[in-house]
């Protein structure tokens, strides 16, 4: 997720996917071999680590509380096959929507660096070069689709000079609007 040490990225963990993702991820992304759970990127790479002060958290606070919890589905899978990720395709445009509003409140931080014009969000399950482990994860993890999960917060997480992430805050989403 970083090539470089004291960065930052604002992430969805989703825990209710680590039962049918956990085993691949261990195996085939290099993100979970540094402490990062199952998740869904909302922005990457965020702030340098010490940007990060009271104000950032406090900005970072209002903006969620004025995101309503939500419920989550994944009901496919996806491949950017060039890159080869395998990911857990999000039902619905609102997690882009979510991720494009964070984006435009901090423009200095373009996901993924501005290296994809239109950055998707989704729950990567591998991210290798192995053709097999990429076809057997799918196979496997196609089984146990569609996974649900519920949303009511996001979580700014850091990397340390190690390369180790760890979460450095929680931000509470709104209530879930009944209607």
């Amino acid at each position: 997720m970083s090539d470089g040490a004291a960065t930052s990225a604002v992430l969805l963990c989703v825990p209710e996917a680590e039962p049918l993702v956990h085993a691949w991820r261990s195996t085939g992304d290099p993100s979970a071999a540094v402490g990062i759970p199952a998740h869904v990127t909302l922005l990457a790479p965020f702030l340098p680590a010490a940007r990060i002060d009271a104000g950032v958290l406090a900005e970072l606070e209002w903006f969620f509380a004025g995101v309503d919890a939500f419920r989550l589905r994944f009901s496919e899978l996806g491949c950017f096959e060039a890159d080869g990720v395998l990911y857990l395709e999000p039902d619905g445009a609102g997690l882009d929507e979510l991720a494009q509003a964070l984006a435009r409140r901090w423009p200095e931080t373009p996901p993924y660096r501005g290296r994809h014009e239109h950055p998707h969000a989704h729950l990567t399950v591998v991210h290798t070069d192995d053709g097999a482990l990429l076809a057997s994860a799918q196979t496997a993890v196609q089984r146990g689709l569609p996974l649900s999960a519920w949303a009511e917060h996001a979580a700014l997480w850091v990397c340390d000079d190690d390369g180790r992430w760890s979460e450095h805050a929680r931000f509470a989403f709104g209530p879930q609007e009944h209607g």
